[in-house]
């Protein structure tokens, strides 16, 4: 029972690396990717954030509703008295009132001392004395307006919106290549070590099984010690290949880990492999760069500047805004009487700018200047995009020559070992020639795995230049 026990403990640890490998390959390294990546996850939120702000402005062509409220109370009344005294009076003429003056008797108006006609009756009026206060006074309504011409600002301002609303989604389709690049730079890289580490292994088997028949020649006198010290040098040096190999692999599987969002110690075997041939279609096309993202971009900004330019020549142009508004107030007393008034009122407001001193000539030659400045800059970054994509198309032909060479070399660097291989075991050939027969079978196929990684990446690089990512 304890072997049964023992036995099962052991089978599970040795499944148990297994077991918790995740194999991946280059399409689920990407999906991966793009669903943890904070880039695409910034670049969402600016894109929701473009469609609110979309909205927002949307909303500056229709009334505007707000309801209104206001309330007072003064401590203290105000009171104040309005003086009487002795009051002139009328009497009926032909067509008006008439002063009912005093005449004399030849019918002339009376004039006192004072230089002033007399009157011949006065109406007396006594001091009155108003007291008014806010005692829990209160305002209650609503308002509404309508902007009806504002130059153009609203429109074009809606329309800045939509072309931001625009640059977000361009937006996230470029964050989507560059993530897709890192990846794609992350999973080969750790192909790469991952098949450098088959070869590395390969040649640790050949110089072992030298040092191993050295060995045993040694031991009856068949070959010197230095021969076999020559052969545990090499042996040495291909543990540390193989060493750092696999140091490089672990570090490239951290990497990895780290851009598709998996912990950093999870462990990780690639399922695809490096091939020596460019995917069929990536050179047909000519370099073409109206499909990336940047280049819409661009066009994008000079567009914004435009609606700029139109947003500052508003300013100076005639605006015109509409508003009614009905409320009730209450509260405010008069010699300690409250009368509640409810009232309607409309209301225009027109503004027309006359002369600023050429601010606004200036300010939208200003503007002109910096819409003129970027379509400059884009003129710039075409043409900088043109050399990048026909830099990368370069860059495939070259590593698709360079795979055709070191395979080359690497099927004669083989025929080479082998034929030194039967020479040494002939006695035709010395120990130093077949270690580096060895030597350079092992450097030819680590030059093929890395340019069969270049290959790949170098595709990648133009296919993002050529905005087919």
């Amino acid at each position: 029972m304890r072997f049964v026990l023992v036995l099962l403990g052991i089978l599970t640890a040795a499944l148990a690396p297994a077991s918790a490998q995740v194999e991946l390959n280059i399409q689920k390294c990407r999906e991966m990717a793009l669903e943890s990546s904070k880039k695409m996850a910034i670049a969402d939120k600016q894109l929701l954030k473009a469609g609110y702000d979309k909205k927002a402005y949307r909303a500056n062509f229709f009334p505007k509703l707000s309801a209104m409220g206001m309330y007072a109370y003064m401590q203290k009344d105000y009171s104040f008295k309005i003086e009487g005294g002795n009051l002139p009076t009328f009497v009926p003429g032909e067509n008006t009132l008439v002063p009912n003056y005093l005449l004399d008797a030849n019918g002339k108006v009376v004039v006192g001392a004072d230089g002033r006609p007399v009157f011949a009756q006065y109406a007396f009026m006594p001091d009155i004395a108003i007291t008014m206060g806010l005692d829990n006074a209160y305002t209650l309504g609503a308002v509404l307006e309508m902007p009806v011409y504002m130059g153009g600002k609203i429109r074009n301002a809606y329309q800045m919106a939509e072309v931001g609303t625009e640059m977000a989604k361009l937006n996230v389709n470029y964050n989507r290549a560059e993530v897709i690049m890192e990846v794609e730079n992350a999973f080969w890289q750790y192909v790469r070590l991952q098949e450098l580490e088959l070869s590395a292994q390969k040649y640790r088997e050949v110089v072992s099984e030298l040092v191993h028949n050295l060995t045993d020649a040694q031991q009856v006198g068949m070959v010197s010690k230095n021969d076999l010290l020559k052969a545990q040098v090499k042996q040495n040096e291909a543990e540390l290949l193989l060493q750092k190999t696999q140091n490089g692999k672990r570090l490239a599987g951290m990497n990895l880990c780290r851009v598709i969002g998996l912990d950093l110690n999870t462990a990780v075997k690639a399922a695809d492999s490096l091939t020596g041939f460019v995917t069929p279609g990536v050179l047909e096309s000519g370099v073409v760069i109206t499909n990336r993202p940047e280049y819409s971009i661009l066009d994008k900004e000079v567009e914004l500047k435009e609606r700029q330019v139109n947003i500052v020549r508003s300013d100076f142009l005639p605006q015109l805004g509409v508003s009614v508004s009905y409320g009730y107030t209450d509260g405010i007393n008069v010699n300690g009487e409250t009368d509640g008034i409810a009232s309607f009122m409309a209301m225009a407001s027109l503004k027309v700018p006359v002369f600023h001193w050429s601010e606004g000539r200036n300010k939208i030659k200003a503007m002109r200047a910096e819409q003129e400045m970027t379509e400059l800059k884009k003129e710039d970054a075409e043409q900088m995009m043109v050399l990048e994509a026909t830099k990368a198309r370069f860059n495939v032909e070259d590593a698709l020559t360079r795979v055709k060479l070191t395979e080359h070399s690497l099927l004669q660097a083989e025929e080479n070992l082998a034929e030194s291989k039967n020479k040494y075991e002939l006695g035709l050939e010395i120990l130093t020639n077949y270690m580096e027969a060895q030597a350079q079978w092992q450097k030819a196929w680590s030059d093929w795995i890395d340019a069969k990684a270049e290959l790949r990446l170098s595709e990648t690089h133009y296919l993002k230049a050529t905005g087919r990512l």
